[in-house]
């Protein structure tokens, strides 16, 4: 039997490695340190104050004068003052995109497309109807206007003389006058209905019988000063609208063909005491 003795069996068993030390008695390692110096130095950097706080700011400043100023935007538009007063916050007026005539030709254009599905014999055309000058008749207002009794009271502005001159001939207004209505609607504006009764120099004289119907609006002022008769009418014919329609009839053979079955259109201005109507013939 062989016998072994315990340095053999102190040889044969694996040796155990040391034990490591306790992480408190560690070194630290490259990283920790580093982390720890930044740590440190951002503690330092944030917790020192300069003693002397006019020498830092002395410096900055010495440092803004020597730096070079930043170049500058040519691309940008100069700033105008003068376009705040058109536009909030000076912003240049952009031109529109679409014009708007433009805009309301494609609006008629599209009404239009849109009405031929209900159009009446859409393939058949009219002729264009016309207008011709024809005549002009020229009134002096009598300066009171003349109280008609009846059931609806009415005020005749009446003439007291007047003459006419057109393609059909010439003459004097014997007697006449317009009747002025209200008509109710968003905006001032008075119905005028007038009678005239025309003669011709002929010999003998033709009589014509002129009946108009139209409009008078305006601002409120400019129509309270038309129709006052003790105020002067030297109103610009711009500031006011007098438009109508009138037919003339007579019984007189000589005229009846060329004025029974005609259609005139007509604007009106006062000049003072004188109203003046030119008439064009629809033809």
């Amino acid at each position: 039997m062989a016998t072994v003795t315990l340095s053999e069996v102190a040889k044969s068993r694996p040796k155990r490695a040391p034990p490591s030390p306790p992480e408190s008695s560690r070194p630290p390692s490259k990283r920790a340190r580093t982390l720890t110096e930044s740590e440190a130095t951002a503690r330092t950097n944030t917790t020192t104050v300069p003693a002397n706080v006019s020498e830092v700011t002395r410096k900055l400043r010495r440092r803004d004068k020597q730096s070079p100023p930043p170049p500058q935007d040519r691309s940008t538009p100069p700033w105008e003052p003068n376009l705040l007063t058109g536009l909030p916050c000076g912003l240049p007026k952009r031109e529109p995109v679409i014009d708007a005539e433009e805009r309301c030709g494609k609006s008629l254009e599209e009404s239009c497309k849109r009405s031929l599905d209900h159009f009446p014999n859409p393939a058949f055309a009219f002729p264009t109807p016309t207008l011709e000058f024809d005549f002009r008749l020229a009134v002096t207002l009598r300066p009171e206007p003349a109280h008609v009794p009846g059931r609806a009271h009415k005020e005749i502005t009446a003439i007291s003389s007047g003459t006419w001159s057109g393609s059909f001939g010439h003459g004097q207004v014997m007697t006449g006058g317009y009747d002025l209505g209200q008509a109710r609607g968003f905006r001032p504006i008075r119905i005028v209905e007038g009678a005239f009764i025309m003669r011709t120099t002929d010999e003998p004289p033709a009589v014509l019988e002129m009946r108009t119907r139209g409009s008078l609006s305006g601002p409120c002022e400019i129509l309270d000063a038309l129709l006052s008769s003790r105020k002067p009418r030297e109103i610009d014919p711009r500031k006011y609208g007098f438009r109508m329609f009138l037919t003339i009839k007579t019984t007189d053979k000589r005229y009846a063909d060329i004025v029974n079955c005609g259609l005139w259109v007509a604007s009106g201005v006062w000049r003072g005491e004188e109203l003046i109507i030119d008439a064009f013939r629809v033809a």
